[in-house]
Parts: C-alpha cells; structure tokens; sequence
C-alpha cells in the first residue's frame, strides 16, 4: 500500500466508533484482532464475554463491557449467558446507537450484534469475523440443518463477511450457506509487538545433535495429532525430538500428558508461551513445525490456515502438513515445507528417516526468501477498516450493497 493509500484507509478509519463483540477478552485472537483495529485509529469498545482458562489475569487496554463467564464446549451454558447479556446491552442502549459500527468475532456474537441493531433502534453495519466453521455447522442430521439455517438468516442481515481462509468461502460459505455477499480476507498474520519482530537466525544449523526438532505450539486441541506425534517419537527415538508449547491439550488433559510424555523421552511440553513476545525463540529452536490438524477432519480442519503457517514461516522453520487440505496446498505451492499423505506417522517417519541436511537446508532457504509481508500483518487491518469506514459511512440509510466493499469480494 502506497503512503497516500495508507494516509486516505487512516483518515477513514480515524475515530470510528466499533463496538467488538468478542466471545472471551482473555484470547490471543481476540486481543490481537481488537489491537490491530484500534492500531488504526478506531475508537473500539468492547462487549465481550469471559473465559476463565488461560491469561486470567488480563485487562482490556480498551474501555470494555463485562457480558460475563462462559466456557468451552458448554453449549446449554453459553445460551444462557448470550440471554444474560441482553439486559446489559439494554442498559448501554446510547452507546449502541452511537455506534459507526459491529465487529462481531464468531455466530454467537453475531446474534448479539443483530439484537444490538434491534435495542438501538437503527441500523448499524455489522462485520461478521468467521475463523474456524464448528463442526456442528457442518453435521448432518436435524441438528446441523437448523443451525446452518440460523446461520443463513445471519448472513443475509450482515455487511461483511471477514475469514481467514479462501477456503471456507469457496468450500462452506458459498455452496453450502449460498453466500453471495461481500467478504474480505484478513490471514493470520503476526502482529508485531510493541518492540517489532526479531528476523529469524539464518544461520542456525539444523537437526542439533543428529535430531530432527518438530514443533507443535498454539491451541493443542487435536488428539489425532497428538497421537501421531507420539508414534513418531515411538518410531525415530534417536531421530527426532518432539516439542510442545501452548496449554494441557483438553483431549488426555495434563495428568495424561504427563504420562504420555514419561512414555516418550523424545517428547517434552514446555508450557505456556507469550505472542508475539515468545514467537522467535520457539520457531527459532526447532528445524518443522506441526501444519496438520484433524480436529474437524473433513470441514474446517481441511479448510483452515492456522496461525502456525505464518509465525512458523516467518521465523524460518519449516511446514509438515496433509496434502488436499487447504495448509497443504499452500505450503506445496510456495515452497514452505512439505505435505504428506495418510498414514501420516509412517509418511513422516519415512520421509524424515531419510531426509539429507542439504535438502532441508535448500527448502528453508525458500522459506526465508519469503517476502516478510507473507507472514507479518502490514496492511491488511488499514484496508479492512477502510472498508468499515465506507460501510459506516453508507450505513444506516438503507442496506448495503451486496458487493463491492472488497478486492476479495466473491
């Protein structure tokens, strides 16, 4: 983006009143997203919800309202939660029609965002964010069809759509949900920190000690991976060390790990970490990082491109993933790594057995040749508030336009 460009998304941008509706004010994803809005100038403010997991401790650094407790997987609770909240948006009813704008970060903030239209009395341009597809919206049965329906109302109420990945728009939104709308495409970049990003060390040998180090850091909540990463372990004891960082994975929980990881030598958990701050380091200390993921095998698993594709890339370590999905074809397309078929424990054991150092060290050439703008956020949250800008300012007229808003739009 050129400074003029830059100048003309900020002077449109600037002092926009957004209210965020996030689901937890204590996630990662959702504070980054909620910095990288007001990096540009937007006035947020906060509704959002609390999960008491990880990151206890953390204060909004912007003005937020409280909507209160929810947890993972507890669906029947966080029904009753969203009901709870509506008394609260009442009472902020002024500040919901001041509002320029809705972000509103997954479905169910969504339908919050759509009852805050209702209690404010007017119309307000609201910003679908859309990061991974539950797989109870891609079930068969009674039970996906009425929440697929639910979701379909949403869609044809909202201004834009933003998600992560092409893929869901080209595999869910658009055949399935029949989405014709505007959307625009905000990856999962690196945000840099207050300090900036550290480049990677090119000069770091690879397979220290005659081990190959795999990496698998960030939300470890599938137990398809975890059980692979084992029979590696298993397979190459001498070959091949296994690192983990981010929370107990939910599947075994911690007492679990800490017995699978008795069982396997090569396997060590460090603990939590901090992002961006922690970033160089982790990538920096190991010579893959884990790309695949089968948590919604089939749906958002195969759709996704997860936050580790670019901080892995970013820092020089290179990508294991699973051919046919949507991380697969992009790291086979670009030279980032490599991508395996099933049995994935055996391709990847196999592969690494017989990987000489000069190829590794070719492929991670590629990965550093990379331009920094592929991994690194620049100036993709000034384009997207640039859009929201043009919304807020066409906004409570009539409806938008069902294209136009983006160079992504469908």
């Amino acid at each position: 983006m050129t400074d003029a460009a830059n100048k003309a998304a900020n002077a449109s941008a600037e002092g926009l009143r957004v209210l965020f509706f996030g689901h937890d004010c204590t996630e990662s994803t959702v504070i980054k997203r909620a910095r990288s809005l007001m990096a540009q100038g937007i006035a947020l403010t906060g509704f959002m919800f609390r999960r008491e997991k990880l990151n206890r401790g953390f204060a909004p650094p912007w003005p937020n309202v409280e909507l209160g407790v929810t947890a993972d997987r507890s669906y029947a609770r966080r029904l009753l939660a969203l009901a709870r909240a509506l008394p609260v948006l009442a009472r902020h009813r002024g500040r919901l029609r001041r509002a320029d704008a809705i972000y509103a970060r997954n479905i169910d903030m969504c339908l919050l965002a759509l009852a805050s239209r209702l209690i404010a009395g007017r119309r307000i341009p609201i910003v679908y964010e859309v990061l991974d597809v539950h797989r109870l919206f891609t079930a068969p049965g009674a039970a996906g069809a009425v929440l697929r329906w639910c979701e379909r109302r949403m869609l044809a109420r909202v201004d834009l759509l933003v998600v992560s990945s092409g893929g869901y728009v080209e595999r869910y939104f658009r055949p399935v949900q029949r989405y014709l709308g505007p959307w625009f495409l905000l990856e999962n970049k690196v945000r840099p920190g207050k300090d900036g990003l550290p480049a990677p060390d090119a000069d770091r040998q690879p397979a220290p000690g005659g081990r190959w180090r795999i990496g698998w850091f960030g939300s470890l909540r599938c137990e398809e991976s975890l059980a692979l990463l084992a029979s590696i372990a298993r397979t190459l004891p001498d070959r091949v060390e296994i690192v983990l960082r981010g929370g107990w994975p939910l599947a075994v929980g911690r007492d679990g790990m800490e017995r699978l990881l008795a069982a396997h030598p090569n396997m060590r958990h460090g603990g939590e970490y901090r992002n961006p701050d922690d970033l160089a380091a982790l990538y920096g200390g190991v010579d893959f990082y884990w790309g695949l993921d089968f948590h919604e095998k089939g749906a958002n698993s195969d759709w996704l491109l997860p936050n580790r594709l670019y901080e892995g890339g970013l820092f020089g370590a290179v990508a294991i993933a699973a051919r046919g999905t949507e991380t697969g074809r992009r790291v086979e397309a670009e030279g980032l790594g490599w991508a395996f078929e099933a049995p994935y424990d055996v391709s990847v054991a196999r592969f690494l057995e017989t990987l000489r150092v000069e190829d590794y060290r070719a492929c991670r050439g590629t990965v550093l040749a990379v331009p920094r703008g592929r991994f690194v956020e620049t100036d993709d949250a000034a384009r997207l508030c640039a859009l929201i800008g043009r919304m807020a300012a066409a906004g409570s007229a009539e409806p938008l336009g069902r294209k136009g808003w983006s160079e992504k739009t469908g």
